[in-house]
């Protein structure tokens, strides 16, 4: 690192209009990313609702629907009606427009008229000419209301959203994120190194993806999801940084020093800490979903260049700062040559300080008592397979044209008849009818079923059946028919005939379960290689495993707390939403890897701490404390920067992005206090020597390096063992 360090100093004005270039670009490259990014994505390109999809589609059966009211629905408004049509068939991707076959509306219902819209590419064709038809201005003529509808435009609707809500998002969080920086450091300047540091990284990995987008379908959801991970990580690390270079500044340094010793301590870890995070988010490629993939890789390209502008950028702006990063009277301090060690003092003696002395000195008890607290959190998980779905049309905002739509519809002809339960039969010409009309009658006297109507393709080998449900298509009991037509006793009853089950609520199985079903293989995987690198970075058994536990706990209670807040009456009141709604598949995904990569990058920052401070003593307890002392403010002032990120989003009106703003946030919350100010300490404090064991530590040469700092871990200069303990161990512990 000291190499690295050198060079960066050499070339510093080069390296400056390189990254000034590099941030111009991927500016450039970020603003046309939303435009290149493909819709849809969310369900594998193999299941039986995008088979049907694309099947139906080539036959031009609609896939999404367009109510029409006022006086274009009356014969008064003939001729604007048909302008609305032909707004609509002449817009990209829509292959065809027709008058549904609906029942008889309800008595009392207003004029109202609906068309169905097909569209060519199956579910994700559908998503894309929604976003289109969405955008259209003027369609709706004077004295009418236009309003779109079916799977497709409420995807993209919510999309759409989500967008404006990430505006809004930064605009609450940054001016948060400006504060707590303030009050951490004291001093504009080593404020703006974290702010500047945080802007080019997300610059950079935007814009990557962004020129990526010419070749790779990136999904939609990339933007919010790169920024919100990207954004906090840089700004942590760069923070990491900027706080150690200020505490070797206090400690005499000169500037280079500073920057050359934060580097190869602090910026090690940093580096240890991304390369995990990177692993972390990895992980969701295990997830068969074009959504969830290219939006793990825009995060993978954010937090990449994060490391790259905390190991490049800052080391270069901090030199160039100088003792500018500390508060005033710290500077005239140093300038009178009045060099001590308050600083250090100061923080031995602060809250962090004490607190790290309470905790070691009844580690049991805190021990058992942060565990029970968690234990207690992690309950509802065990209902979580029951808790996930994706979100209806109901908590949509009051003004979504889908929201509007469906329960128009639901009003006049019912809840199920605008999103049938599609069947598609396959055989032969001579026997594809028949089976059709034996599905029909099976379903027929159905109590979940209004009407199943077999209705001939223009492929002789195929048939539909569009079965008319009686309840919505987000409701259980849909959910259960189709599940019962594809596995159940309908299935059974249906014998020999080669059929497919699709339409809405089969797309929206098909999605929940291609996101879902890859979460448990990818949590253990990712666990697995979370434990390798930190036995790597550590050189140490006992730590990595202590580690890997409390993230398995840390996502538990994260995800059941999400559950409590999110899915029940209590907990939906408790953080201001109108009513309690299930996890959308997407979110338990996001947490687990977001989690898995913030615990332990909080982890290496602390651990590799108390090893700096455990080479120098071979004071277990005495390390513990110095550990917690020192980076508690700092890593509570980054977990704060994090929340007040994530808190941003938790205020958006889209269900999702919601969900996501308020699971992340707590799970930082956790993570920082009971997590890293309670269980790290406790259980470190019990395991007193066995912390640092490493299988043929004692035969490792002395002046090896060890990748987290420039010693070897665990292993103290004034302590070597000879008796026979765990090397690394001290008979003080």
């Amino acid at each position: 690192m000291d190499r690295l360090t050198d060079a960066l100093f050499r070339n510093s004005r080069l390296i400056v209009v390189a990254w000034i270039l590099l941030a111009i670009t991927g500016g450039a490259f970020a603003i046309g990313l939303e435009g290149r990014a493909v819709p849809g994505g969310e369900a594998s390109s193999t299941s039986q609702a995008e088979s049907v999809a694309r099947e139906l589609s080539r036959n031009g059966v609609p896939a999404l629907f367009v109510v029409v009211t006022g006086k274009a629905a009356t014969a008064e408004g003939a001729g604007e009606l048909k302008t609305v049509r032909d707004k609509i068939a002449a817009t990209e991707g829509v292959r065809e427009v027709m008058p549904l076959a609906l029942p008889p509306a309800k008595p009392g219902t207003g004029p109202l008229t609906v068309f169905g819209v097909s569209s060519t590419g199956g579910i994700d064709g559908s998503i894309g000419v929604a976003n289109k038809l969405l955008d259209i201005e003027g369609l709706a003529p004077g004295d009418s209301e236009v309003f779109l509808g079916g799977y497709g435009a409420h995807r993209e609707e919510l999309v759409q959203l989500s967008r404006s809500d990430l505006l809004r998002a930064e605009q609450v969080g940054l001016p948060i994120v400006l504060v707590v920086l303030l009050l951490t450091f004291g001093t504009l300047w080593a404020t703006l190194v974290p702010l500047a540091i945080g802007a080019s990284a997300l610059l950079g990995g935007l814009g990557a993806a962004g020129a990526l987008a010419f070749g790779i379908p990136f999904s939609e959801y990339v933007t919010n999801s790169a920024t919100m991970v990207g954004l906090a990580l840089a700004i942590d690390y760069a923070m990491f940084l900027v706080q150690r270079v200020r505490e070797l500044l206090l400690g005499g340094l000169e500037v280079d020093d500073a920057v050359r010793t934060a580097m190869r301590t602090t910026g090690v870890a940093v580096a240890w800490s991304g390369l995990t995070v990177i692993v972390a988010e990895a992980g969701m490629f295990m997830v068969d979903s074009r959504a969830i993939q290219t939006a793990a890789l825009g995060m993978m390209l954010v937090t990449a260049m994060a490391i790259v502008a905390a190991l490049i950028g800052a080391p270069i702006v901090l030199r160039a700062l100088g003792h500018r990063i500390l508060r005033k009277k710290e500077r005239a301090r140093l300038a009178a040559g009045e060099i001590s060690t308050a600083h250090m003092d100061g923080e031995m003696s602060g809250f962090w300080g004490r607190w790290g002395v309470r905790v070691t000195k009844r580690p049991f008890m805190w021990l058992v008592a942060g565990t029970a607290v968690l234990a207690a959190l992690c309950l509802p998980v065990l209902d979580l397979v029951q808790k996930v779905d994706l979100p209806t049309a109901s908590q949509m905002p009051e003004g979504s044209q889908v929201r509007q739509s469906t329960e128009l519809g639901a009003k006049a002809f019912g809840p199920g008849v605008f999103a049938p339960v599609e069947i598609v039969v396959h055989g032969s010409s001579g026997e594809v009818r028949g089976n059709a009309e034996r599905i029909a009658r099976t379903l027929t006297g159905n109590p979940d079923v209004l009407a199943a109507r077999p209705i001939p393709l223009e492929n002789t080998e195929a048939y539909r059946v569009s079965v008319a449900t009686t309840h919505s298509p987000s409701d259980d009991r849909t959910h259960e028919l189709v599940r019962d037509l594809r596995s159940g006793s309908l299935h059974d009853s249906l014998s020999g005939i080669r059929y497919e089950v699709g339409g809405e609520t089969a797309m929206r199985i098909d999605a929940t379960d291609a996101l879902f079903a890859s979460l448990p293989l990818m949590l253990l995987v990712l666990l697995g290689l979370v434990l390798l690198l930190l036995i790597v970075a550590m050189r140490s058994i006992v730590l990595p495993i202590k580690a890997v536990l409390l993230v398995v706990i840390s996502l538990g209670a994260s995800i059941g707390g999400l559950l409590l807040l999110s899915t029940t009456e209590i907990g939906a009141r408790i953080i201001g939403w109108s009513d309690p709604a299930d996890l959308h598949p997407i979110v338990p995904i996001t947490i687990v890897s977001v989690v898995i990569a913030l615990s332990t990058d909080y982890e290496v920052i602390l651990i590799s701490r108390i090893a700096e401070r455990y080479r120098e003593t071979g004071d277990n307890t005495g390390s513990i404390i110095d550990g917690v002392a020192r980076t508690g403010r700092v890593i509570s002032s980054a977990a704060a920067i994090m929340i007040a990120i994530f808190f941003g989003f938790a205020l958006s009106d889209v269900t999702p992005l919601k969900q996501l703003g308020v699971g992340l946030a707590f799970a930082v919350l956790i993570d920082a206090t009971v997590i890293r100010g309670v269980l790290v300490p406790a259980s470190m404090q019990l395991m007193g020597r066995w912390n640092w064991w490493f299988p043929g530590k004692q035969e490792r040469n002395p002046d090896s390096a060890q990748p987290l700092g420039d010693d070897r871990l665990g292993e103290p200069d004034r302590a070597r063992q000879t008796d026979g303990s765990p090397a690394g161990a001290t008979l003080r512990d």
